[in-house]
């Protein structure tokens, strides 16, 4: 009887950790955006030669980028810039994430990269300017890029005897490929 328990017992701990490992090993898939679809006026195209200039917006941020593309390499650099959405009510930026997809012709995420991580709770007036300059090597197909984030700003807070929120008011704010729209 005690065999046949340790037995029963060593087979579900076998199981339980192949499990596992079989979840870990699949989880990349479920927090990426490839396979994703990145609307049109959403997409920079990309072409072999001299560099680009250029500017995107959203109602969150401003990015003003330049960037250029040889062979499977493209070099990009830039500033981030927080729109009056969000500085006119908060004073605070908590975390800002950047990232860039790269797109195949129908605007389909091929792969994506983090760009840069900005700011941990620094008050705007002394952010000072959040710029990036980097360099990816594209997938094979690539036509388009496409910049995403997220990010959160705040105010108030600071709060005291255990009163972990203080009053704080705060707002997530995100841009990121979505579902193409059924025709």
């Amino acid at each position: 009887m005690h065999a046949k328990t340790t037995t029963l017992i060593l087979f579900y701990s076998f199981f339980l950790c192949l499990l596992i490992v079989l979840l870990a090993g699949c989880s990349a898939k479920f927090f990426t955006y490839k396979g994703a679809w990145v609307a049109e006026d959403n997409r920079i195209t990309v072409q072999d030669g001299k560099p680009y200039k250029g500017s995107w917006q959203t109602r969150d941020v401003t990015i003003d980028y330049t960037h250029q593309k040889k062979m499977q390499n493209l070099q990009i650099s830039g500033e981030v810039k927080l729109r009056r959405f969000l500085t006119m009510g908060f004073g605070t930026l908590d975390n800002l994430t950047l990232n860039l997809y790269m797109l195949d012709p129908d605007g389909i995420v091929l792969d994506s990269k983090l760009i840069r991580i900005f700011a941990y709770r620094l008050d705007f007036h002394t952010l000072g300017k959040m710029t990036f300059n980097k360099q990816f090597e594209l997938p094979a197909d690539t036509a388009a890029i496409a910049f995403g984030y997220s990010g959160r700003v705040s105010d108030g807070g600071g709060g005291i005897h255990g009163d972990k929120r203080g009053g704080q008011i705060d707002w997530s704010f995100w841009k990121v490929p979505g579902r193409k729209p059924s025709e």
